[in-house]
């Protein structure tokens, strides 16, 4: 694993490395063949993430900042009526079906 620093903020690079009972930021890292057991794994939605080929097992998630605020649009979005909507965007995340319409779009 390499961490770089670039304007006050780490970067981590991992390939094929296994990492067990940690909580990991993603944000910003790029991690390729990685393992993760019994992680918490963390999403701020502030930086890309570069995922090549992961494996979860046994993790818990954390959504914080724009990501959480992102997650909890869509679940308020999907109670106000906008069902299709959210069902599509998470089919179309899953690589299944048609992509989703515009808001409004008959």
């Amino acid at each position: 694993m390499v961490a770089k620093e670039r304007l006050g903020v780490t970067f981590v690079i991992a390939k094929d490395q296994t990492f067990t009972g940690l909580t990991i930021c993603l944000d910003g890292g790029t991690f390729s063949n990685c393992r993760f057991e019994r992680c918490t794994i963390i999403i701020s939605g502030v930086l890309p993430i570069s995922l090549e080929n992961p494996r979860f097992v046994d993790c818990q998630w954390s959504f914080i900042g724009p990501a959480s605020t992102t997650v909890s649009f869509m679940a308020a979005m999907y109670r106000a009526g906008a069902k299709d909507l959210i069902e599509a965007t998470c089919n179309n995340i899953m690589g299944r079906g048609p992509r989703p319409s515009a808001l409004g779009a008959q």
